[in-house]
């Protein structure tokens, strides 16, 4: 039965690197997490402004892994328009990023970004 998780990315103003937990545990720039086919992430952005534009770009962490994305909406995927994704059917490692901008309380915007989450999709991590 597919599960699924709320990865919260956090940002700061003046700080351009976001940070982000998977279910309230809190994680490292190349910290990955594991999930199965089906399962599904929803992303919640946490910061001192409403988000503008949101980006998810995915790729490839193993040359022997099939298509260029975990999910099955892509690898560019438009996360201020769908905050949930879902992974796919390839098995392996697969990294991605976040670039978004937040709305400043002076009519401004400030841009973020997330570099390097990593997660395995299926039940034998390296398999693809």
């Amino acid at each position: 039965m597919p599960k699924t998780y709320q990865l919260t990315v956090t940002f700061v103003q003046g700080q351009m690197l976001a940070t982000w937990s998977l279910d309230g545990v809190q994680h490292e720039d190349g910290d990955s997490f594991k999930v199965y086919p089906n399962d599904k992430i929803v992303f919640q952005f946490v910061g001192p402004g409403d988000v503008a534009e949101c980006v998810l770009i995915s790729g490839q962490m193993q040359s022997t892994c099939h298509g260029s994305s975990p999910f099955t909406e892509g690898n560019r995927i438009n996360l201020k328009a769908n905050n949930t994704v879902t992974a796919g059917k390839y098995q392996g490692t697969w990294g991605f990023t976040v670039s978004f901008s937040a709305h400043n309380g002076d009519g401004t915007t400030s841009f973020y970004y997330l570099p390097d989450p990593e997660m395995v999709v299926g039940s034998r991590p390296g398999d693809c």
